[in-house]
């Protein structure tokens, strides 16, 4: 008999960070009796998040890269000190473009 329960993935958490999932199942009914081949890491599509900044505004349009660097870099001052500031790692963000 195969249920939900038999499945589940349990997350290792080291001072408030998920470092690692373990799976749980039949075969490895306590995610700490396991070896450790069994806890795997964090995957990269949850540990990071990017995006693409598009504007028609024909003032913001024209600017510069170095301009919107830094609009980029206090972005990133401003999430750093705000309340979700300690729940990041590391953030970067880079002005692209061809």
């Amino acid at each position: 008999m195969n249920n939900e329960m038999d499945t589940i993935n349990r997350c290792i958490i080291i001072d408030s960070t998920v470092t690692g999932i373990c799976a749980k199942t039949m075969a490895n009914r306590s995610m700490y009796g396991g070896t450790k081949s069994m806890i795997t890491p964090v995957p990269a599509d949850h540990t990071s998040i990017s995006g693409t900044l598009t504007t028609t505004n024909i003032i913001m349009a024209n600017w510069s890269r170095m301009m919107w660097q830094n609009v980029l870099d206090r972005a990133l001052r401003m999430l750093a000190s705000a309340p979700l500031g300690s729940h990041f790692l590391s953030a970067r963000a880079v002005v692209g473009g061809n």
